[in-house]
């Protein structure tokens, strides 16, 4: 199943704010999400719709999607290698 797909499902957008996906994503609350995004400190980027420091942080699902979908590739990887699945390359 395609991930980008499966997050555009569930958000029905192409942009989200970033409070709506940190704890469930990044493992963050809120505020430390915001503090993290304010030095691009998160794994994905984020972007302000405008120029107001108001204005929340936004992240693109496509770029969300890729992360996870990396992280998941990383990890199955390991993963195979210490059951012996998959040969060292």
């Amino acid at each position: 199943m395609n991930t980008e797909f499966v997050l555009y499902a569930r958000y029905q957008k192409p942009y989200v704010h970033l409070e709506d996906i940190c704890e469930e994503y990044f493992n963050l609350c809120a505020k430390k999400a915001k503090q993290a995004a304010a030095s691009q400190q998160l794994p994905v980027p984020v972007v302000r719709m405008s120029d107001s420091r108001k204005a929340p942080y936004m992240v693109r699902l496509k770029d969300l999607a890729e992360y996870l979908d990396n992280r998941h590739q990383m990890y199955s990887d390991t993963w195979e290698m210490i059951k012996g699945t998959r040969s060292v390359e």
